[in-house]
């Protein structure tokens, strides 16, 4: 997934209108297995949903847990177990998410739109304002995902989207943002000054 296709600029969507058009997709036939979405798979909502909203809406799949600790940017959702017969119920919890999943990508199109270079800006700046931006990204996906058990993935997932938002391909952005994040972060321990410190510096080493 890469951020031109998560970029809620690009991407309209009404969350007033949302559970209606969910409730669509959900009892809309899967064409493999012949049964309505929501009584077969979270996988195959979600391609409903990506079809329906765009490839956005798609990323909520890798992004919901039950469980408050995992890490995860999406934990607070409907009770309702799959093949439970109940459509509607299950629409509720797959607008849940999709609102919980867009709310989330349109508070880190916030934080690129404050952190990254100006258009005009020369290499030497695109470096430092990735650099800085390393810290509060982190610190944001921290509060997100109190630092559970798979925050790393957000965590590289949000600084590639950043390394993207300002100019990096979307490969060479990913391969960074993995490479930080694995050599300087820890399952659930949300990162102190210093290894924040060398995370900026790996950033700010690296060619525009």
């Amino acid at each position: 997934m890469t951020w031109t296709n998560m970029d809620p600029s690009t991407h309209p969507f009404d969350p007033d209108r949302a559970l209606d058009e969910v409730r669509t997709v959900v009892a809309s036939t899967d064409p493999e297995s012949g049964r309505p979405r929501g009584l077969w798979s979270d996988e195959s909502v979600a391609r409903g949903l990506a079809e329906h909203f765009g490839a956005w809406a798609y990323g909520w799949l890798g992004a919901a847990q039950e469980y408050p600790d995992s890490g995860s940017v999406i934990t607070r959702l409907p009770p309702s177990g799959l093949g439970a017969g109940n459509l509607d119920a299950q629409a509720q919890r797959y607008t849940s998410a999709l609102v919980q999943w867009r709310a989330w990508l349109e508070d880190l199109a916030g934080a690129f739109a404050r952190l990254a270079p100006d258009t005009d800006a020369d290499a030497g700046d695109v470096r430092r304002r990735r650099e800085h931006g390393v810290a509060p990204l982190v610190t944001l996906v921290v509060e997100r995902t109190r630092a559970g058990e798979l925050w790393r993935g957000t965590c590289a997932q949000a600084l590639g989207w950043f390394f993207e938002y300002t100019g990096m391909s979307a490969e060479d952005a990913e391969d960074l943002a993995d490479e930080v994040v694995d050599s300087h972060f820890e399952s659930w321990v949300a990162p102190d000054k210093e290894a924040l410190d060398r995370a900026r510096s790996a950033v700010g080493e690296h060619g525009a």
